[in-house]
C-alpha cells in the first residue's frame, strides 16, 4: 500500500478533514461550540481528546476504503468521492447555519 501513489479523492477527502479540524478549533477560540454531539463530548476531555477523536475519524474510514481499493477499485473511487461530496456539502451547510443564512 505504501509504494503506491496517492488519489486525488483520497486527497481531498484528508485535506478537508484536516480543513475542518483547524476551522473547528479556531472556532473554539471565539466562543463557539461543537454540533456533533460525538464530537462535543470527546471536548468536554479536553482539546487534544478532540483532536485525537477527529482525527480518527477521519483515518479510520479512509483506511478502510484504501484497503478495499486493492480489490475493487473503482467501488472505493466512487466511495471517496461521496465521503468527500457528502462530508463538503455538510461543512457548508454548517458554516451558513453559523453565518445565519441557513
Amino acid at each position: 500500500m505504501l509504494n503506491q501513489s496517492v488519489r486525488l479523492s483520497t486527497l481531498c477527502l484528508v485535506t478537508l478533514g484536516l480543513f475542518d479540524l483547524v476551522t473547528t478549533v479556531l472556532l473554539f477560540g471565539r466562543g463557539m461550540g461543537e454540533g456533533n454531539p460525538i464530537f462535543s463530548r470527546l471536548l468536554q476531555f479536553g482539546p487534544w481528546a478532540f483532536v485525537l477523536g477527529k482525527a480518527l475519524f477521519l483515518a479510520g474510514p479512509i483506511l478502510i476504503i484504501e484497503y478495499a481499493r486493492k480489490s475493487h477499485p473503482k467501488t472505493a473511487e466512487q466511495a471517496t468521492w461521496i465521503a468527500f461530496i457528502a462530508y463538503a456539502s455538510m461543512y457548508v451547510v454548517q458554516l451558513l447555519r453559523i453565518r445565519g443564512m441557513a
